[in-house]
């Protein structure tokens, strides 16, 4: 019951908050622009914009090892550990959201805020403060950067077929995030332009101010 409440809480929080940032930009002549995703939406588009670059992981991985009797040798394998670093990697995935907003907000970690989705028991993070879209799109790919092609980095100087397989579940597990990077291009270059998390939806809302 605890749990609840403290969800509740927080969820409620994340909605005052962006109410509170709203009402601010508007009665100062910004215009609010709503840009969300459903979740079907957001898994099909984990190929379109993730796919490519886990393809290409794979295409480079099979080049750079292509003189080696077996390329992906999986037989002696630690699948105990790749599930557990899978795992982790959730974890993580989030609180590298948080680090690459943290970096740029006024009340660093004060305003970032890290919650559960129990009807998915998956981890999720918030960022409470508007940012520039530059800065918030830093946040955006901080996971697909970190875990995704730095991992991938790793794994080819260590010749690890184990990290391979974790940068490319990194990369597709960034599928969402890249589509929002996506969904994100057209405000970089605006001036006067402030992005904030969305308090429900899978997305964010951009304040601009009319041109």
């Amino acid at each position: 019951m605890a749990d609840r409440q403290e969800k509740k809480s927080g969820k409620e929080q994340i909605i005052e908050n962006y109410e509170r940032q709203k009402q601010r930009y508007l009665e100062n002549g910004y215009e609010e622009c709503q840009e969300v995703i459903s979740i079907v939406k957001a898994n099909i588009m984990v190929f379109v914009t993730a796919g490519p670059f886990a393809v290409l992981e794979i295409l480079l991985w099979i080049f750079i090892r292509r003189k080696e009797p077996a390329v992906f040798s999986l037989y002696d394998m630690n699948y105990v550990l790749l599930f557990l670093l899978f795992l982790a990697s959730i974890f993580v995935h989030e609180v590298l959201h948080g680090v690459g907003w943290g970096i740029w907000t006024k009340q660093k970690i004060k305003s970032i805020y890290l919650g559960i989705m129990w009807a998915y028991l998956t981890p999720y993070c918030h960022c409470k403060e508007p940012l520039t879209p530059k800065c918030y799109l830093c946040g955006v790919l901080m996971p697909f950067g970190v875990l995704g092609i730095g991992t991938y980095i790793l794994a080819a100087v260590m010749g690890s077929n184990l990290l391979l397989l974790l940068s490319v579940y990194n990369i597709l597990c960034a599928g969402g995030d890249t589509t929002i990077a996506c969904m994100l291009w057209k405000y970089l270059g605006r001036q006067d332009c402030y992005i904030l998390d969305h308090p429900t939806d899978c997305g964010f809302v951009a304040f601009v101010k009319p041109l």
